[in-house]
């Protein structure tokens, strides 16, 4: 991992996202862009072009300074005080829909993580319509890591993974292997099994798949088994494997994305087939 690039919109929870970013940046060696999305900008469409594009590039230059003095302020805290306090290798600006220009930023700058800053959903607009982090799934060229904005940065040594047998003989997919090698974490795969004729058995056993060992939590629904593992084996981070036909929108795995990025209590982390 060479290049993380973190979505600021200068709330909280994206300062959070930077701070989770610079601990990530430490263990991987890995440079750090910022980008602020300017979805509201003033330049009016009844002015002439020239004077229009004008009045964008000011106000993307008045942003560019407000990403330098937000990023200065970070890191606040760390659990070993150590947290390094990076300068971003680029502060970069765009217009449109946020999602959308996360997406191509991350394209165009060739990142290999693209981190977001996530709030809980509490209102019924905000559940009807999404979020940026909802928006973004499935759209990023590398994998995507939504962090919620009450966790402090800890050094991922524990990644859980949520596997889905439908899609793949493999436990741990190459891709996930190959990021956890890298930030020095072990990951342990698991799965809800939700089928009514296996109610009678274990809650929780240890299946042998392949040449890995995978948990099988059995529950009522796929959320309230991933809540369950993670009571039971606390991780710094949870992951999921997204396969092509999971998009767009696929029924359940969609509701159960949108479930995630809003409620996750740990580092959610969405890597899609490559």
């Amino acid at each position: 991992m060479k290049k993380i690039l973190v979505a600021i919109d200068f709330s909280p929870a994206s300062g959070k996202a930077y701070e989770y970013a610079l601990g990530l940046s430490r263990q991987a060696g890995a440079a750090v862009s910022v980008l602020y999305v300017n979805t509201a900008t003033r330049a009016q469409e009844t002015v002439s072009e020239q004077h229009r594009l004008a009045i964008i590039r000011r106000e993307n230059e008045d942003y560019r300074e407000r990403l330098k003095q937000f990023t200065a302020n970070y890191p606040r805290q760390g659990p070993d005080g150590s947290l390094p306090h990076l300068i971003p290798e680029d502060y970069l600006v765009a217009g449109g829909r946020a999602s959308t220009a996360i997406a191509t930023a991350a394209t165009d700058a060739g990142v290999d993580l693209v981190v977001l800053g996530i709030r809980p959903k509490h209102s019924l607009v905000e559940h009807l319509f999404g979020s940026v982090s909802t928006h973004l799934v499935g759209k990023t060229p590398c994998p995507l890591l939504l962090v919620p904005e009450d966790a402090a940065y800890t050094r991922p040594r524990r990644i859980a993974l949520a596997v889905d047998p439908a899609f793949s003989d493999e436990a741990i997919p190459p891709p996930l292997d190959a990021l956890a090698e890298v930030l020095g974490a072990r990951l342990t795969p698991f799965h809800v099994n939700l089928l009514a004729d296996e109610a009678d058995k274990y809650r929780f056993e240890q299946v042998e798949k392949g040449e890995a060992s995978v948990a099988v939590v059995r529950e009522r629904t796929v959320q309230s088994g991933i809540s369950y593992y993670l009571a039971k084996n606390p991780a710094d981070m949870l992951a999921l494997y997204l396969p092509h036909w999971v998009f767009p929108e696929n029924l359940l795995h969609g509701r159960l994305v949108r479930h995630l990025a809003w409620y996750s209590p740990i580092p959610l982390l969405l890597v899609q087939e490559g």
